[in-house]
C-alpha cells in the first residue's frame, strides 16, 4: 500500500512535472515557428527548451534529496523515483529533439515530412499535459481520475506511433532526393527523440497509474 505524500512533496512534484511540459510546450512552439519559417524566434524557443530542462533537472534533483528526507514508506518513495526516472526520460527526448533542430537545416526537410513533426510535437505536448493532470489528480486523492488520464496518455502514445511510420515510410520514399546524406539519418534520429517523447510519457503514465490503485 502506497500512502499520499505530504504536501512539500506534493507541491515539488506537480512544479517538476509542470517543468518537463514546459520543455514540450518550447519544443512545440519552435517547429510552429520553424514551419512558418521565422528562424530566428524559433530558435529563441528551442534555447527555452534546453534551459528548462536544466532548470527541471534541478527540481528532480531536489525531490529526490527531498523523498530521502521526508517520507519513510519505502513502497511510496519507491514508486515515486521510478515515475521521477520516467518524466526525466520524456525530459531527455525533447531536449535532444530541440538540439536536433539546432543543426538540423530544418527548411530543407519535405514538407510531407515536416506535417508529421508538427503532429508529432502536438501530440508530445498533449502526452505532457494529461501527465500534468494526472500527477495533479493522484496528489489530491482522485485515482479514479488520474486512471483516465492515464489511459488517455496511451492513446496519445498510440497516435504517435502511427504518424511516426507515416513519417519514416515518407523519409524511405524521398531518401534518394535529398542530396546531403547526412541529413536523412538527422531526420531520422529527430523523428525518433520526438516519438520516445510520447513513448516514455506512456511509461510514466503507467506508474501513475500504479500509484493510483495502490492508494485508492
Amino acid at each position: 500500500m502506497i500512502v499520499q505524500p505530504p504536501p512539500l512533496i506534493s507541491e515539488a512534484l506537480l512544479n517538476y512535472v509542470k517543468e518537463v511540459r514546459n520543455i514540450m510546450r518550447y519544443l512545440r512552439r519552435g517547429i510552429k515557428l520553424l514551419n512558418d519559417v521565422q528562424v530566428s524566434e524559433a530558435m529563441e524557443e528551442l534555447s527555452r527548451a534546453i534551459r528548462a530542462d536544466t532548470k527541471a533537472d534541478s527540481l528532480r534533483r531536489e525531490l529526490l534529496f527531498k523523498l530521502e528526507e521526508v517520507i519513510s514508506d519505502s513502497a511510496t518513495r519507491e514508486a515515486i523515483v521510478h515515475t521521477l526516472r520516467r518524466l526525466d526520460l520524456v525530459s531527455e527526448m525533447a531536449k535532444e529533439a530541440s538540439r536536433y533542430l539546432s543543426i538540423i537545416p530544418y527548411l530543407e526537410i519535405p514538407d510531407d515530412i515536416k506535417s508529421r513533426i508538427e503532429t508529432l510535437s502536438k501530440l508530445g505536448l498533449e502526452a505532457c499535459d494529461i501527465l500534468v493532470s494526472a500527477v495533479a489528480a493522484v496528489l489530491e486523492g482522485e485515482g479514479r481520475k488520474a486512471i483516465e488520464y492515464s489511459l488517455k496518455v496511451e492513446e496519445v502514445e498510440e497516435s504517435a506511433d502511427n504518424i511516426t511510420l507515416e513519417a519514416r515510410r515518407i523519409l524511405v520514399d524521398v531518401g534518394e532526393k535529398i542530396s546531403n546524406p547526412a541529413l536523412v539519418l538527422m531526420i531520422s534520429n529527430f523523428i525518433e527523440s520526438l516519438e520516445s517523447v510520447t513513448d516514455y510519457a506512456e511509461d510514466a503514465a503507467d506508474y501513475i497509474r500504479a500509484i493510483a490503485l495502490r492508494t485508492s
